[in-house]
C-alpha cells in the first residue's frame, strides 16, 4: 500500500508500525492544511495496514499550532469559508483518529501548542519530554478555540480546561500530566528509548485484544467528540465571520 507523501510529513513503515514525523522545524512545525491532510491520510493508512501508529516531530518543538492566520477585521469572510478553509481539515483529522482501530502513540517535546496539544491529548498513549510546554493561546488572537476544546472535554477536568483556555497560560509537563493531557514524561534524551519500549510492549499484546480496547474506548458512553467538534467549528466560523 502506497504511503502518503508530503515534504513536511514523513511516513515510514517499520514492520507492523507506521511512523509519522512532522518535519517543519524552521516554522516550529506549524501545521498547514496540506500537512493536516497528509497526517489524516497516514492515520487512514494505519487503520488499514498497521497495528500501531507513532507520531513524532523533528526539532526543538513538537508543534506551535496551525499555519492559518485568522481573517483580517473587515474582510467579510463568511462562516462557510471558515468552515471550509479552517475547520474542515481539522474535522477530517479528528474523524480519522476516531475511526482508527489501532492505537496512536504520540511523543512530544518543547512547545506543544494548539493542534499540537490536541494531538497529544487525543493519542491513546502520549509521552512528553520534561521540557514540554502546553498552551492554547487562541483567545489572544480573538479566536474561540472551541474546535480544539472538543477533543479535550473527556480528557480534562472542566475547571482545568476552562483555566487552560481562558488564561491562555502555559502548562509545564507536570501539570499537563495531572490534567490528563499526557500519560508519561521522561528526560528529552530518553524519549526515543521510552517510545521504543512502549512499542515493543504494545506489539506483544494480542492484536484482537488491543483493538477491542480501542473499540470500547471509542464507543463507551461519553461526549460525542465528532458532534462536539462540529459545534466548535460552527462557533469558530460565526465569530471569525463577524470580525
Amino acid at each position: 500500500m502506497d504511503l502518503p507523501s508530503h515534504p513536511h510529513v514523513h511516513t515510514v513503515r517499520v514492520g507492523e508500525v507506521l511512523h509519522v514525523t512532522l518535519d517543519r522545524a524552521d516554522q516550529d512545525n506549524r501545521m498547514s492544511n496540506g500537512m493536516l491532510e497528509a497526517l489524516t491520510a497516514s492515520v487512514q493508512v494505519a487503520s488499514r495496514s498497521s497495528r500501531l501508529l507513532v507520531l513524532r516531530a523533528r526539532g526543538p518543538d513538537f508543534c506551535l499550532g496551525r499555519d492559518m492566520p485568522p481573517p483580517p477585521v473587515g474582510s467579510k469572510t463568511t462562516p462557510e469559508q471558515v468552515l471550509r478553509d479552517d475547520a474542515a481539515p481539522v474535522l477530517a483529522l479528528i474523524d480519522a483518529i476516531l475511526a482508527c482501530p489501532v492505537p496512536l502513540l504520540c511523543a512530544v517535546q518543547g512547545r506543544t501548542w494548539g493542534i499540537g496539544l490536541v494531538l497529544a491529548a487525543v493519542a491513546d498513549v502520549a509521552v512528553a519530554a520534561e521540557d514540554s510546554r502546553f498552551r492554547l493561546r487562541e483567545l489572544e488572537r480573538g479566536i474561540p478555540p472551541c474546535l480544539a476544546m472538543a477533543p479535550l472535554l473527556d480528557r480534562m477536568p472542566a475547571q482545568a480546561l476552562s483555566h487552560l483556555v481562558l488564561t491562555a497560560g502555559e502548562l509545564d509537563v507536570a501539570r499537563a500530566m495531572s490534567w490528563g493531557l499526557v500519560g508519561e514524561s521522561c528526560p528529552a534524551a530518553q524519549v526515543d528509548t521510552v517510545v521504543q519500549a512502549l512499542v515493543d510492549k504494545m506489539l506483544g499484546f494480542p492484536d484482537p485484544a488491543v483493538r477491542a480496547v480501542k473499540r470500547y474506548l471509542a464507543q463507551a458512553p461519553r461526549h460525542d467528540m465528532g458532534a462536539a467538534a462540529r459545534e466548535g467549528a460552527q462557533s469558530l466560523a460565526q465569530v471569525l465571520a463577524a470580525r
